[in-house]
């Protein structure tokens, strides 16, 4: 963990290192990833309209679809919403 207010490193690295982790634990390779559903915040007053395309490239574009959405405190349950259509339209 981090002190409050404190980052300590580009927010992008703290979800680079979240979706190796998640990657390993299901037992995929990036390659293997067919979407992306990212949600954008506000942070400090500044807009973070990077999430799903940053990850993406930042992992190394695969051809994954990305989806970035923006939704202000519900973003990340708005980003869960889309990545589960997208698996129950299979």
């Amino acid at each position: 963990m981090h002190p409050w207010g404190k980052w300590g490193r580009n927010f992008a690295e703290y979800g680079i290192v979240a979706a190796r982790e998640a990657l390993a634990d299901a037992g995929l390779e990036w390659r293997d990833v067919q979407f992306v559903s990212g949600a954008d915040t506000m942070r400090q007053g500044y807009p973070g309209y990077v999430a799903g395309s940053t990850f993406a490239q930042a992992l190394g574009w695969s051809g994954a679809r990305v989806s970035s959405c923006y939704a202000a405190c519900a973003s990340g349950a708005s980003a869960m919403q889309i990545a589960r259509a997208q698996i129950l339209a299979g």
